[in-house]
């Protein structure tokens, strides 16, 4: 009995083992895969990233000099970043939040926007 009040209050008066992750998230690791990103301006709209896309998250319409991209799709491998040539193809620590529908983004030149 002695034994089990003293493991009771060791373990009251300790501090938690665990983090308190919604009030203290823990920060991303520095090459972390995460979110993916696409660049158009220095963009050639060659379709070398879709090509590579193993689950072909990636469309690259070239007429239209726009990129689709279904991010939940995206097993986020790499591929597309090393076949990119001109950079175009980020990836950053951050990860993909929580959503009820599945969005498809769309990237384009910054001259065909629209104001």
């Amino acid at each position: 009995m002695a034994r089990m009040l003293r493991s009771v209050l060791r373990n009251a008066l300790s501090k938690p083992a665990t983090r308190p992750f919604p009030e203290a998230p823990r920060a991303e690791f520095e090459k972390a895969r995460g979110l993916i990103a696409f660049d158009c301006t220095d963009c050639r709209f060659c379709g070398a990233c879709a090509l590579k896309c193993p689950t072909g998250a990636i469309r690259v319409v070239r007429e239209e000099r726009r990129i689709y991209f279904e991010p939940f799709k995206c097993i986020v491998c790499g591929a597309c970043l090393e076949a990119c040539r001109f950079g175009s193809v980020r990836m950053g620590p951050e990860r993909r939040k929580p959503v009820y529908e599945k969005p498809v983004e769309v990237y384009a030149k910054p001259e065909d926007e629209e104001p």
